[in-house]
């Protein structure tokens, strides 16, 4: 596996953690900076006519916070994610592949659980969630398993 300096580690987790804290306030209140990052974009699928909205192509103005949010959620939750440790082994390459599966599992059993529970458009808030949730998930299981990891090591 492929990782990145570990260096970039921990400043990527505060970014990771303050733009999902911004992006848990945007969504919970109505968001007022939407008026401010409003730019002209070309959008290939729109909001009208035709199947998803195909029929509708263009130049449109939008507010795109919320885009912009997105990407560095996921892009610093990638570099948190897949930066390796000062010192990585093949029990840390180990925890970081279980920790990954189980964050991976746990969120498809949420999709399925919110699949039967939750309707409408509040669907797909959720499904909102369900996008950023391994990403979360995924870095606070490896985290708290290489804490644990390291108590041990350091009892011995």
């Amino acid at each position: 596996m492929i990782l990145l300096n570990h260096k970039l580690k921990w400043p990527s987790m505060v970014v990771f953690y303050a733009s999902l804290a911004t992006g848990i306030i945007a969504i919970s209140t109505e968001n007022q900076l939407d008026e401010i990052w409003k730019v002209p974009v070309y959008q290939i699928i729109g909001d009208e006519s035709g199947f998803l909205g195909m029929g509708k192509r263009g130049w449109t103005e939008t507010a795109i916070f919320n885009e912009l949010l997105t990407v560095i959620i996921i892009v610093s939750g990638l570099i948190a994610s897949f930066s390796r440790e000062k010192i990585e082994d093949e029990l840390i390459s180990k925890i970081r592949l279980e920790s990954l599966s189980t964050a991976i599992v746990i969120n498809y059993i949420l999709v399925l659980i919110a699949n039967f529970l939750i309707f409408d458009l509040s669907f797909l808030t959720a499904l909102i969630v369900f996008l950023f949730a391994p990403l979360v998930m995924f870095n606070l299981i490896f985290q708290v398993r290489l804490f644990n990891y390291y108590k041990i090591n350091d009892e011995k």
